[in-house]
């Protein structure tokens, strides 16, 4: 009697396995079939969906990857201030200068860049009808993670887009004057990153309304900032 021996499940099978056990934790529950009852040809057509739902996940937690350059400081690590005019085509806010994937995503276009992926995570958050889209003037608050670079020079930065506040010229009359929207990743809530990039719209626009709706956090956060009164006419 010839003992039959099953042959060995190859290498990128189980590596696709691995894969697929990891990025299940990742996602909701009941959006994947459990991998016990499926066949590797049914993993790998699950497998795309599987990765964009586990990548927004992490956008939404942490906030989307972005690269920027800017000067080095020494001594000075933690998140910086950013931003970009849409309206206008400037794509540099002061020394900071956004990489191209803050605004073309993998086919070359706004769906999929930093900025739509950050806006994708607001409009779930929000639950908008549709995430803010290639207009306004967006300032962002940068969690540098990596950098690199040498003592001349700009230095190379990666890391995450920790919130944004969208301020837009609804009257057309070339004054940005509404915030329209207002997100902040889940990690990086309750650490004054709202607050500071509000205060950073105010500072540089005359801000006159905050549009709604409001989420109950959000309602609560602009109760609690309110805009400066202006100063007394003398």
């Amino acid at each position: 009697m010839t003992d039959f021996a099953f042959p060995k499940t190859p290498e990128i099978e189980e590596a696709y396995r691995a894969a697929y056990r990891a990025l299940e934790a990742l996602v909701p529950l009941r959006t994947v079939t459990i991998e016990g009852e499926s066949d590797f040809a049914e993993i790998l057509s699950q497998f795309r969906t599987l990765v964009d739902r586990a990548e927004f996940a992490v956008d939404s937690q942490l906030g989307p990857t972005i690269s920027w350059r800017a000067p080095f400081r020494a001594g000075e690590w933690g998140p910086v201030l950013s931003g970009v005019d849409l309206d206008n085509d400037a794509y540099d806010f002061g020394e900071v200068q956004l990489g191209i994937e803050a605004f073309e995503g993998p086919t070359g276009n706004w769906h999929g860049s930093a900025l739509n992926r950050a806006g994708m995570a607001y409009k779930r958050a929000a639950k908008w009808d549709h995430p803010p889209d290639e207009s306004g003037v967006w300032l962002l608050m940068l969690a540098p993670v990596s950098a690199s670079g040498g003592e001349e020079g700009p230095w190379f930065y990666s890391g995450r887009i920790a919130g944004f506040v969208v301020v837009h010229d609804r009257d057309k009359d070339g004054t940005h004057e509404s915030v329209g929207h207002i997100w902040t990743a889940t990690a990086w809530q309750r650490r004054g990153i709202a607050r500071r990039l509000l205060a950073e719209a105010r500072s540089r626009f005359p801000i006159t309304s905050v549009e709604g709706p409001y989420t109950e956090a959000g309602a609560a956060y602009l109760s609690a900032c309110p805009a400066p009164e202006p100063p007394p006419q003398s």
